[in-house]
């Protein structure tokens, strides 16, 4: 058999092996009723337009990753009213100190929103205003400050979690944190902000181990993501915090490799899965 054909086969055979042993991933479909009865992951994002905001839920436990800006704090509250999380999560975690990430955390902090500890992978003393404030933050709320290490594993309500980034990075955006979230069979890979320089340090030092059905593009799109890394993660679908029409080539790049994806601006994404399947769907936006 020539090479070029033994290659196509054992890509069709690794896609195959990829489908069956993970499961499927099913978009713009809500689960089935008897998914109420299953215990279940779930990853919501909200409308805060180009900022970062999502709730984790999983096991009994809640975790607020990213919030936006500050000016979003009292729409987010609604929102995580809404969802039963007025007053407060399990963890709040940000992945770098930059305001469209930390801005609103350090407000709904400020205005009594609770939590029992603050993940991040940068130091307390960062040099940066906003993790400053947020430090300030927190210790007047008397919520631990956790710096969690590269590579380093969390139980999270049954789901694993591991936190990487890139340890030589010279700015926030290039030190920002990624989590790969297990829960059974079911995968996910939120990349925070990583910069194509940290993006390609990721594909030299983990490659398929980041490897996840659904994964949050990179820095908003603004760039395309590099291909190496794409290849490593292999998504079945995306999300990307911002507005279609500022990341053009973003969805070019991801039309064109077949992955459907979904923009946060647009309104609220669902995303739940069973340990085996995901299902995934959009809302329109509240606000």
């Amino acid at each position: 058999m020539k090479r070029a054909a033994l290659l196509g086969v054992l890509a069709l055979a690794l896609t195959l092996f990829w489908a069956v042993a993970c499961g499927e991933v099913y978009v713009d479909r809500q689960p089935p009723e008897d998914w109420a009865d299953k215990p279940l992951l779930r990853l919501t994002t909200f409308p805060t337009v180009v900022n970062d905001a999502a709730l984790l839920e999983v096991g009994g436990q809640s975790m607020l990753i990213d919030g936006g800006v500050k000016g979003w704090a009292s729409k987010l509250r609604a929102s995580l009213t809404e969802l039963g999380y007025g007053d407060g999560v399990d963890v709040i975690y940000n992945t770098h100190p930059h305001n469209d990430h930390i801005g609103c955390q350090i407000t709904l902090i400020q205005n009594g929103f609770r939590a029992e500890t603050f993940w991040s992978t940068f130091p307390r003393d960062y040099n940066d205003e906003n993790q400053r404030r947020a430090v300030e933050a927190l210790d007047e709320a008397g919520i631990p400050y956790v710096q969690l290490g590269n590579g380093e594993e969390v139980d999270f309500g049954g789901a694993r979690l591991v936190f990487w980034y890139y340890s030589d990075g010279r700015d926030p955006n290039a030190l920002s944190s990624m989590v790969h979230i297990t829960f059974g069979e079911a995968t996910m890979l939120l990349t925070g902000d990583a910069s194509t320089g940290a993006q390609d340090y990721f594909h030299r030092t983990l490659g398929a181990a980041m490897q996840a059905q659904i994964m949050k593009f990179p820095h908003h799109g603004y760039t395309i993501a590099r291909p190496a890394f794409l290849d490593d993660v292999n998504p079945a679908f995306a999300y990307i915090t911002s507005r279609q029409k500022a990341t053009a080539k973003a969805n070019s790049q991801l039309k064109s490799r077949r992955i459907p994806f979904r923009h946060t601006s647009l309104g609220p994404i669902y995303m739940v899965t069973d340990g085996t399947d995901w299902y995934v769907w959009q809302e329109r936006a509240p606000y």
